[in-house]
């Protein structure tokens, strides 16, 4: 797999066509090109978990269903191969079967998802970065995985490790070249003055560590998309009476702390590397073409979510487009240093526009790409002294245990963005127990859910389950247990863990309000 993702890549000069046509994944050429490429891999595989979550995902991205041969194949594929997966020196397989799984299911592989998750951190170097292990440097091709991979678990309902993702950040700010590009191995300075990347700085590397910065950036809440829904075409300005005003922050996931991240600098880092790259940019390379391809549509799809500006056929994806029917052969597939089966997953997935896809998912329903921050209800948009105002009805413990069943739930996913939209006064004994039976054994949503509501019953009685709370693998569940107990014990400076914990910090945590109940139920049975 190593070789599938190397980025020794040399930039040729890019010489528009004329005449190019406009295209999107659905116009007629390209579905055509599309399905031809997923009927060659219907009869390719690969030698590793990492290939065939690739071609697995292509099938995903086209909308077949989960039972889909290619897919199961891949499941299987991730099932077998943990522990194979775990000798590897390089973290492409665990990213991209993280990204494929989450894509796929990411309650049911809850557990198959974690798995992956906990060997990234043998590539991660203290000083951020992921790369090879045994191999110091960190590496902009590895990391923008590693970033992507955050992303989805994230939009997912599955917090990464807040710690490991600034650090990550703040490394690829720090090895950026001062001209607003970036090496393959990047050097670290120890510190944000920038000094020169030499190892194979270019185009596909430009674009893997602006997708890192942007990707990165939007997980710890300091790149956003603009908040004013764009009702129209993208840059037309809405009169008053259309411009939303928000009464609650609706998010598709909780943003992780920010932490020694600065603002600022990430900010810099954007604009300098979007500068280089729109000066040097080339689309032709001489090798892993398919590979740049799918990054050069990651990088876009993020640069125009967060710009707000949305088009429809952008001119890099047309020019793409006219470079693989060129480049497909006739069997279907697409080749280059990847190998086919590779090549023509990356070139599928980048006429599928895949980030753009996943982008728009995380949004919600009722959300369009050009008119980001839509509630998912559009009949709670009520127009009121000239403004559309959102309105949440209380939710009142019935009908959260309906929701808690149901755990796609688009009212679930609404009553998380909104917590003081939900009513506790009617819990009766039968509910509390359902809740504590959630917290341990429901998906991410319901398990933060069931919280908060047994949180906001302030009863001592649920403080075991809190606690247990606290030791659950997403962080906001844990973050929602440890408010709750602040308030059931009327210690409101608590004992913890922050926000930005790491784990012996929450042992910690959860020893001393063990200790706590202990003093106010001395006659319990003892915790676990």
């Amino acid at each position: 797999m190593a070789a599938i993702l190397c980025t020794a890549i040399l930039g040729l000069a890019f010489v528009s066509p004329r005449n190019a046509h406009a295209y999107t994944p659905e116009s007629p050429e390209v579905v055509a090109l599309i399905d031809k490429g997923l009927k060659y891999l219907e009869t390719t595989s690969h030698t590793e978990v990492g290939g065939q979550c690739l071609i697995a995902l292509a099938f995903l991205k086209r909308g077949m269903p989960a039972d889909h041969p290619k897919i199961e194949e891949a499941v299987e594929w991730c099932r077998r191969s943990v522990n194979d997966e775990q000798q590897r020196s390089y973290i492409y397989g665990k990213c991209i079967a993280i990204i494929f799984l989450t894509e796929l299911d990411a309650v049911k592989h809850r557990d198959l998802i974690n798995s992956y998750l906990s060997q990234l951190k043998d590539h991660q170097k203290e000083h951020g970065g992921f790369s090879y292990k045994g191999v110091p440097t960190g590496d902009t091709s590895q990391t923008q995985y590693a970033a992507l991979a955050y992303w989805e678990l994230l939009n997912h309902g599955i917090s990464p490790d807040a710690d490991s993702v600034q650090r990550c950040l703040n490394w690829v700010m720090r090895t950026r070249d001062p001209s607003g590009v970036w090496g393959y191995q990047g050097i670290d300075p120890g510190n944000f003055t920038l000094i020169e990347q030499p190892d194979k700085p270019g185009v596909s590397m430009a674009a893997a560590g602006m997708s890192g910065t942007l990707i990165l950036g939007n997980l710890v809440g300091i790149l956003k998309p603009p908040q004013e829904a764009n009702l129209t075409a993208a840059g037309d300005e809405l009169p008053d009476a259309l411009k939303r005003v928000e009464t609650s922050k609706v998010a598709r996931a909780p943003t992780l702390p920010r932490g020694n991240v600065e603002p600022q600098r990430v900010t810099e880092c954007v604009a300098a590397g979007a500068a280089w790259f729109d000066k040097n940019f080339t689309f032709e390379v001489h090798e892993y073409q398919s590979y740049y391809l799918y990054s050069i549509e990651r990088f876009r799809s993020f640069q125009e979510y967060l710009d707000g500006t949305v088009t429809e056929e952008p001119e890099w994806y047309n020019h793409g487009v006219e470079m693989l029917k060129k480049s497909q052969q006739a069997n279907g597939s697409w080749n280059d240093n990847a190998g086919e089966a590779c090549a023509t997953a990356f070139s599928v997935l980048f006429l599928l526009r895949s980030t753009q896809k996943s982008i728009e998912a995380s949004l919600g329903e009722g959300t369009l790409v050009g008119g980001r921050g839509l509630p998912r209800d559009l009949s709670k948009m009520k127009l009121r002294g000239g403004k559309l105002i959102v309105e949440h009805k209380p939710t009142e413990a019935d009908q959260l245990m309906g929701m808690l069943e149901d755990s796609n739930s688009a009212a679930l996913d609404e009553l998380l963005d909104n917590p003081a939209a939900l009513n506790v006064d009617n819990v009766t004994a039968a509910d509390a127990r359902r809740l504590q039976q959630v917290v341990k054994s429901g998906s991410a949503g319901a398990r933060v859910m069931a919280v908060r509501a047994l949180s906001r019953l302030r009863d001592v009685e649920y403080a075991p389950t809190l606690i247990f709370a606290l030791t659950d693998p997403d962080k906001r569940v844990v973050r929602e247990a440890r408010d709750g107990l602040k308030s059931v014990s009327r210690r409101f400076e608590g004992y913890g863990p922050s926000d930005n914990f790491e784990d012996a910090e929450r042992r910690a945590s959860v020893e001393r309000w063990k200790e706590w109940y202990r003093t106010v139920r001395p006659d319990a049975p003892p915790l676990p």
